[in-house]
């Protein structure tokens, strides 16, 4: 027993693999067993579920969006230059004096519509002492700034009397507009009148017709060539004259020899051709025809199409980001037969205003 206890001490001390059974080998080295270790067997339970709270799923169509859609315009500039040609003779004095009273409502009726307007004057007097086209007046051009419009106006239509009755208005007007040595630098009287981009309106104003050299076709072209090619459907021409077919009487001159005015064959004509407003030289205050024509100068847009059929009640309008409401007078309105959106009152959007339409489309 004493001989075992001192073999163990002695493989202890000497870390030899005493229980080799080939016995310790001088040189050779002896790794230990290691026992592996014991594995139990995993119990997998099968899966717990709570069907309490489980209900029938119910499939359902997404909801549907409506397609929107936003329209841009740009509003017209409203600029328009106005050439007014007066007839000098003396059957005119109390038409010029009538015209020039309600001169107020033609200013007043343009400013509501936001026009930026340029105004002056000339007559039919193509004589060797007539104006021959060139502005009149002190104040030659009548703007949105002049102070008094309407007694500058009146100073510009008040004539000596006159008996001459050859009225060349359209002669007039060819060379106020296209004689470049009536505006080509400053003091010459036309200078400064026609700007570039600006509307061009012509009124005549006489109790006879014109009698000037070359039809009326002719003188459409040179309007509509004035303003440059793109900008043809920017002049009109208009009149306030005697009426077709016969003429007509002046109120209170019915029974004043020679005081019928004649009817203005070849001035209504133009005025047919270019767009225009005819009107009586035989009305009484002349404030319904000043009113018309400032309405027909205007080139401020009313009428805005749509691109696409709307939800009508989706459309809303806002210019210059500020909404205007739908209203007959103070706003816009929709007509679905044009498809457009329409500004019929008194509010028209100004000039170069930037107008938003935003709406739903209707789909089939």
């Amino acid at each position: 027993m004493r001989g075992d206890l001192f073999s163990i001490a002695l493989c202890s001390a000497l870390a030899l693999a005493c229980n080799d059974p080939a016995g310790p080998v001088a040189g050779r080295k002896v790794e230990p067993r290691v026992a592996p270790p014991p594995i139990g067997r995993a119990q997998i339970a099968p899966p717990l579920i709570d069907r309490s709270d489980t209900s029938r799923v119910v499939l359902r169509d997404p909801t549907s969006l409506a397609s929107t859609q936003v329209d841009l315009y740009r509003q017209a500039d409203g600029v328009v230059d106005i050439l007014w040609i007066v007839d000098t003779t003396g059957s005119m004095e109390n038409q010029r004096r009538s015209l020039a009273g309600n001169f107020d409502r033609f200013i007043q009726t343009l400013v509501r519509l936001n026009t930026r307007f340029q105004i002056g004057v000339t007559t039919g007097d193509m004589s060797s002492t007539g104006e021959r086209g060139a502005l009149r007046g002190r104040v030659k051009i009548i703007d949105n700034d002049t102070p008094d419009p309407r007694e500058v106006f009146r100073e510009n239509t008040t004539f000596p009397g006159s008996r001459k009755r050859w009225l060349q208005a359209l002669r007039a007007m060819e060379r106020s507009l296209t004689d470049r040595s009536l505006a080509d630098a400053p003091g010459k009287p036309n200078y400064g009148f026609l700007r570039p981009g600006a509307a061009l309106a012509v009124i005549a104003v006489t109790d006879g017709d014109d009698e000037s050299f070359g039809g009326t076709a002719w003188y459409a072209r040179l309007l509509r060539g004035v303003k440059g090619k793109g900008y043809e459907n920017l002049v009109s021409f208009s009149t306030i004259a005697g009426t077709l077919p016969e003429g007509c009487w002046p109120p209170g001159e019915e029974s004043y020899f020679g005081s019928k005015a004649a009817p203005a064959v070849r001035l209504s004509d133009l005025a047919r051709r270019t767009g225009g407003v005819v009107a009586s030289i035989c009305d009484e205050t002349f404030e319904g025809s000043l009113v018309r024509i400032a309405e027909a100068l205007s080139t401020l847009k009313r009428i805005f199409p749509l691109s696409l059929p709307p939800v009508a009640d989706t459309l809303s309008v806002t210019v210059n980001g500020v909404p205007i409401r739908e209203h007959p007078v103070q706003g816009w309105q929709y007509r679905p037969e044009v498809n457009s959106v329409t500004f019929p009152g008194d509010y028209v959007p100004p000039p170069g205003a930037e107008l938003r339409l935003f709406y739903a489309i209707d789909s089939p």
